[in-house]
């Protein structure tokens, strides 16, 4: 008989577990239940004003919930520019698959569509460390930030170099070639239109998101044990706006001791318990 690790104890009933609340991942659901706040209020609280404040100051980005459409994997690691509430929303968020089911939007949230590590919009150039710093400097971090209010146009590629410091028309020509075939036909038809009609600089805010959450790709190779172990390959994505607790908690509950449910050794309870449908007694 082995030693149980704690995962286990948390686990419902019928999955073998104790079903002791677990306090850690109540804590990442709380997380969750404000991002859903952020995200889907209807009311514009003293909390959440505050909150897209401290976002937009992030790494000189300008971005507030657009944050949390970045690709994890070209997120700053270093998030102590963010108050530790602020870098918990964040740490909470990145351990779930989530995504949109509209890349670039339409309307005006296209105009804040982030530039940098956006994995529904591929600007392969602005990956590169340098490019990126430069973009930041030049305030140029999102859609609308290449366009030219004045003369009703996409920014001039000379311009765009000025501003980032360098003397050649090259690399921003590059980004601006690159964004707009990143773009849906319907969406550059938007952004003509809309400097067609004299639009003006986007707000800061983008629209709610239509986002969906569900469990990252297990990578383990073991074979999971009929009891206690994780259930994270039965949970299906779910529309975040409407995401309750329950699934939440599953989700985060089972995302959390993934690792330990799945390479534990199997215990004698394995004798205690009815066979599963379709095994051997």
């Amino acid at each position: 008989m082995h030693w149980a690790p704690v995962g286990v104890l948390h686990l419902p009933l019928k999955e073998g577990g104790q079903g002791l609340k677990c306090l850690y991942t109540q804590v990442r659901v709380f997380h969750l239940q404000a991002l859903q706040r952020l995200f889907y209020s209807a009311s514009s609280s003293a909390w959440s004003i505050l909150a897209h404040a401290f976002l937009r100051r992030f790494q000189g980005l300008r971005y507030d919930r657009q944050l949390f459409y970045l690709c994890p994997r070209g997120f700053p690691r270093d998030l102590s520019g963010l108050p530790v509430f602020y870098q918990d929303l964040l740490r909470t968020w990145k351990l779930f698959l989530t995504a949109r089911s509209v890349a670039a939007t339409l309307g005006a949230d296209l105009l804040t569509e982030p530039l940098l590590h956006n994995p529904q919009l591929r600007v392969q150039v602005a990956e590169s460390r340098s490019v990126h710093q430069r973009l930041v400097l030049a305030e140029v971090t999102r859609v609308g930030d290449l366009l030219d209010y004045d003369r009703r146009d996409w920014l001039d590629p000379l311009t765009l170099a000025r501003r980032m410091g360098l003397s050649s028309p090259r690399t921003s020509q590059r980004v601006l070639q690159e964004v707009k075939a990143a773009l849906t036909p319907a969406a550059r038809a938007y952004v003509n239109r809309a400097l067609c009609e004299g639009a003006t600089r986007p707000s800061s805010t983008p629209g709610p998101p239509d986002l969906s959450i569900g469990p990252l790709p297990c990578r383990s190779q073991q074979t999971p044990h009929p009891f206690t172990a994780s259930r994270l390959h039965e949970l299906q994505p779910v529309s975040f706006q409407i995401a309750p607790w329950k699934y939440l908690y599953t989700l985060t509950l089972h995302t959390l001791h993934v690792h330990t449910l799945v390479s534990r050794p199997d215990t004698k309870w394995r004798d205690l318990l009815p066979p599963l449908e379709g095994e051997q007694p």
